[in-house]
């Protein structure tokens, strides 16, 4: 194909994914505020006071008429509002309308508002005190633009019955790894039937979202994510099939046997495994050595429960405009594919042996000589 060819067609590509798709994909990006965004607040504020106004952000490459925001709020005596650029008074901006918002115990929250109509000008991000009763920071982690008429699940096949899936689409008992199955972690059933699928692929990303200090954070992030792609999205389930905390725990997510919502017109076959936290700059949350395990479990199993090839293990933003998973972890995708498809074999017995002895011999670091 002329090379001419082949460019006109990544940017027809480019532009297509550029649609609703996965987390990550519809994201707008503020001037200086990168993400996280960190706003402190102060009981001290005034009440009915902004205590926040962001920059403009970019301008979006397509309509929207939906705004989606998800973040950590420890004080409900806020309110975020939507500020959208009037196109034919671009000194002037107008409010968007509260649709509906959501705020977990821990804090966790996400909000959706309505813009009216279809637009493309650019949004500003205004935070007002309510009445707060203590000191604190907001943190934004994702706005996104949408549009409300695709704020649901793009099917890419034909749904089995309805009702919960059959035992047989879910991960086998015999699987060689610790995980928390759904019931685990309390999660709500599908809204509508799943597909069933044969995995053929897997797909990592990040969350972009909270770093949780233990396992109890952990499964209310899983709760959290499961409402917000539910809820807020309009998934039929949560979007990933494993999910990975910081301290290495995976999580079961959908069931592996049917597809998921992780990437836009590429979710047939393709298994998601997404890093709770953020791993892109400013951010570049620590990647453990138990998240590296636990993804190093799960690839393994991918290729010798369904002969998943290297060349089928991607990163998202391999598939879609986004910067998921993150650059710090996908810096490290050519050591995840080592690990995964090229390990080491264990060192025989004897030489297993020598090195205990060596090692023994070894003069430690305190009596070294300076």
């Amino acid at each position: 194909m002329p090379k001419l060819a082949v460019f006109v067609l990544s940017l027809l590509l480019s532009s297509a994914l550029t649609a609703i798709a996965g987390e990550g994909e519809d994201t707008i990006e503020f001037k200086n505020s990168p993400y996280p965004i960190n706003i402190d607040f102060s009981a001290e504020n005034t009440i009915g006071a902004r205590i926040f106004e962001s920059g403009l952000s970019e301008t979006p490459p397509y309509s929207y008429d939906t705004v989606l925001i998800q973040g950590e709020m420890p004080d409900p005596g806020l309110r975020i509002e939507i500020l959208i650029r009037s196109k034919n008074q671009p000194k002037d901006f107008y409010k968007s309308q509260e649709l509906e918002t959501r705020r977990f115990p821990n804090g966790r929250f996400w909000a959706k508002y309505s813009v009216g109509q279809q637009t493309r000008q650019p949004v500003k991000l205004s935070v007002i005190n309510l009445g707060l009763k203590s000191s604190g920071k907001l943190i934004i982690y994702e706005v996104e633009l949408l549009k409300a008429a695709q704020l649901k699940e793009i099917k890419e096949a034909v749904s089995a019955a309805a009702g919960m899936p059959d035992v047989s689409l879910s991960l086998p008992d015999t699987f060689p790894f610790k995980i928390t199955r759904r019931a685990g972690w309390r999660a709500l059933p599908p809204k509508e039937a799943y597909t069933a699928q044969t995995p053929a692929m897997f797909t990592l990303h990040h969350t972009a979202g909270h770093y949780p200090k233990n396992y109890n954070e952990a499964v209310a992030e899983m709760q959290f994510i499961q409402d917000y792609h539910q809820n807020a999205r309009g998934w039929i389930d949560i979007g990933y099939h494993f999910q990975i905390s910081p301290q290495g725990d995976i999580f079961e997510g959908r069931p592996i046997g049917v597809v998921g919502a992780h990437v836009l017109n590429h979710n047939t076959g393709n298994v998601g495994i997404s890093i709770m936290g953020n791993y892109h700059p400013p951010a570049s949350m620590p990647i453990t050595p138990e998240i590296v395990s636990s993804l190093t479990a799960i690839g393994s199993y991918m290729k010798d429960a369904y002969s998943v090839s290297v060349s089928s293990f991607y990163a998202h933003r391999d598939l879609g405009p986004t910067d998921c998973p993150g650059d710090s972890l996908y810096a490290r995708m050519p050591e995840f594919k080592s690990l995964i498809f090229t390990p080491v074999p264990d060192a025989p017995a004897g030489s297993k042996a020598l090195n205990r002895i060596i090692d023994s011999l070894k003069v430690p670091e305190e009596v070294k000589f300076q």
